[in-house]
């Protein structure tokens, strides 16, 4: 691979790098990142190389990569669709690229400032990975899949990750009929 590369990469057995935002992660056999093509981790501009040190190129680029993705369209809500609650406070300048990100899975309704009712084949776990691409420090999100009865965040720190976990598994409580 190289900067200057136009045409596609044939994949070839041996060791994966994933650039996000400028740091490389890896290294990953071909097969986990097609997985990561599977759960929404690693998207067709997401930049993969078979060098830790650059030469980058995006996945869609990569022939064979892709395949995994080659499901029904991600606005298909024929077979296993599930309604599903997003809110996000964004606060840093990727707006355009979360809306676009979310556009990408479907059927959006907006339906109040920051929350949206998505009608969705993905789980809760590729929307919030998909997501979490394209935003920055400071930026949070949710995730509720009110069908499969699934929740996934972003960005609320550990403590909340705590309270939330505590609450979302724990028992119920007893409560006064009045």
């Amino acid at each position: 691979m190289s900067d200057a590369v136009t045409s596609e990469k044939t994949a070839a057995p041996g060791q994966w790098w994933v650039e996000v935002r400028g740091k490389a992660y890896g290294p990953y056999t071909l097969a986990q990142l097609s997985q990561f093509v599977t759960e929404g981790r690693v998207r067709p501009t997401t930049r993969v190389s078979d060098r830790p040190d650059g030469a980058w190129v995006e996945a869609r680029k990569v022939i064979g990569l892709m395949h995994s993705n080659t499901q029904r369209p991600a606005n298909d809500t024929s077979h296993g669709g599930a309604n599903v609650f997003v809110h996000a406070e964004i606060r840093s300048g990727a707006w355009n690229g979360f809306m676009a990100a979310l556009e990408s899975m479907g059927a959006i309704c907006e339906l109040s400032t920051g929350l949206w009712l998505l009608r969705t084949r993905h789980s809760a776990g590729i929307i919030r990975n998909a997501l979490s691409q394209t935003l920055q420090q400071g930026d949070r999100f949710v995730v509720v899949d009110a069908t499969r009865d699934r929740f996934a965040w972003f960005n609320l720190g550990p403590e909340i990750d705590v309270r939330v976990a505590k609450v979302w598994n724990g028992p119920l409580r007893a409560e006064a009929i009045v």
